[in-house]
C-alpha cells in the first residue's frame, strides 16, 4: 500500500482503536507532530501496536516523498525490531556498561535511559528523526524516570519519544504534563465477538470466552486464539478462585504454596494468575453495580470486593518488587474474605 493521504479512509491495520488512530491521522494531515505521546491503557490493549504502526507511517513518509507504504522493507524492519532508528526501550533490556547487561532486572534501569540519552544526541541513519518507544514506563526505576523526565523538559532534535502506560496515575505528573496525551480504551465486548467471529471464524461460544475473558484487549484475545494454554490458563484460576472463595485456611495455604512453587521458573505465569484474580474480583464489582447479580455466583458485597481487590493489588507489587512470593501469597490469602455461595452458577466459562 502507497498513499500520501491519511484519513478516515486509510486503513491502519488495527483492530478497535479508531479513536486514536483518527487523532493520529489528523496529527499528520496537520503536520502538528509533537516531541512525546503517551499512550495509556490496560495490558494488551493495543499501545505498542499502535506506536509502532505509527512509527512505520512517519518513517516511510520521510523516505518515499511523503508516501506510507507499510508493506516496505523499513515498515517490516520495524515491525521485526530491525530498523536502527526505531528502539524500543523495556525492561532488562540493554546498557552502554557491558556489566550492567548481566544484572537481571524486572525494571528498566537507570542505564537504560542514559544510553538513550546517548542515542538521542546522534543523526539518524535513514528516516528523518529517531524514535524510542518505551514499553513501558510503569517498569522505569525511579532514577530513571527522573533522567525520562530530564530528557523530556529539553528534548533533542529530530528525536520522537512514545511512552507506553498502563497505570497513568503512578507516572510522575511532570512527566504526564510534558507529553501528549492518548488514551487507548478496550473494545466493546460486542464488536470483539463479532471481529472474532467474522474475521477469525470463531465459534459463538469461543468467542464470547475470549471476548469475556480478554476484558475488550485485542492483543490478550488474540493470545487465547492463538496459544489454546492462555485460555486454560483463565478457565483454571477461575475455577480456583470460586473453589477457595469458601475454603478453609488449610485449603488456601495449600494454594498458596503450590502457587508460590512456580516463582522461580515461571514468574511470569504466576503474575499471569494473579491478574485472573485481580479481573475475577473487578468483574464481580462490575456486575454488582450495574445490578447484574444474575451473573455472579457468590454473595458478594462491595465491602467483600473492595477489600479482595486492594490485597491483590498488593500482593502484586510485592511480588513485582521481589518479596518471598509464598509470605505475599499467603497474606493474600488471608485478606481475601471467605464468601458463601448465593446460588448454583458457573461465571468462569
Amino acid at each position: 500500500m502507497l498513499t500520501n493521504i491519511v484519513g478516515n479512509e486509510f486503513d491502519w491495520r488495527l483492530e478497535g482503536l479508531d479513536f486514536a488512530t483518527n487523532i493520529l491521522s489528523r496529527v499528520i494531515n496537520h503536520k502538528s507532530l509533537g516531541h512525546a505521546y503517551l499512550f495509556h491503557g490496560p495490558k494488551s490493549v493495543g499501545k505498542f501496536s499502535l506506536a509502532s504502526r505509527f512509527a512505520q507511517i512517519l518513517v516511510t513518509q520521510d523516505l518515499y516523498d511523503g508516501r506510507i507504504n507499510l508493506d516496505s522493507p523499513e515498515a517490516i524492519a520495524i515491525e521485526r525490531g530491525e530498523f536502527p532508528d526505531v528502539e524500543t526501550i523495556s525492561a532488562g533490556g540493554i546498557c552502554d556498561d557491558s556489566k550492567d547487561d548481566d544484572v537481571r532486572s524486572t525494571r528498566i534501569r537507570i542505564c537504560q535511559i542514559r544510553r538513550l540519552q546517548r542515542l538521542a544526541m546522534l543523526a539518524p541513519f535513514q528516516a528523518k528523526r529517531r524514535i524510542f518507544i518505551i514499553d513501558i514506563v510503569d517498569d522505569l526505576q525511579v532514577e530513571a524516570s527522573h533522567a525520562l523526565l530530564k530528557m523530556l523538559e529539553e528534548p533533542p532534535p529530530n528525536v520522537l519519544l512514545f511512552l507506553l502506560v498502563q497505570d497513568i496515575d503512578a507516572i510522575l505528573p511532570t512527566i504526564i504534563s510534558r507529553c501528549q496525551i492518548l488514551p487507548i480504551n478496550p473494545m466493546p465486548k460486542n464488536k470483539l465477538i463479532e471481529i472474532l467471529e467474522r474475521q477469525f471464524e470463531t465459534d459463538e461460544i469461543t468467542a464470547e470466552q475470549i471476548a469475556t475473558f480478554s476484558r475488550g484487549c485485542f492483543g490478550r484475545a488474540m493470545d487465547m486464539l492463538n496459544d489454546p494454554s492462555v485460555m486454560m490458563l483463565q478457565k483454571s484460576v477461575r475455577s480456583d478462585i470460586e473453589d477457595l472463595l469458601n475454603a478453609g485456611i488449610n485449603q488456601r495455604m495449600d494454594y498458596a504454596q503450590s502457587l508460590a512453587s512456580n516463582w522461580r521458573q515461571g514468574r511470569d505465569s504466576v503474575l499471569a494468575t494473579i491478574r485472573i484474580w485481580m479481573e475475577w474480583w473487578s468483574d464481580q464489582l462490575y456486575f454488582l453495580t450495574k445490578s447484574e447479580k444474575n451473573e455472579a455466583s457468590f454473595d458478594l458485597k462491595v465491602e467483600d470486593i473492595l477489600t479482595a481487590l486492594r490485597a491483590i493489588d498488593r500482593t502484586y507489587e510485592h511480588l513485582v518488587l521481589n518479596v518471598n512470593p509464598q509470605l505475599a501469597i499467603e497474606v493474600m490469602m488471608l485478606e481475601i474474605p471467605s464468601v458463601p455461595f448465593a446460588k448454583q452458577g458457573n461465571i468462569h466459562g
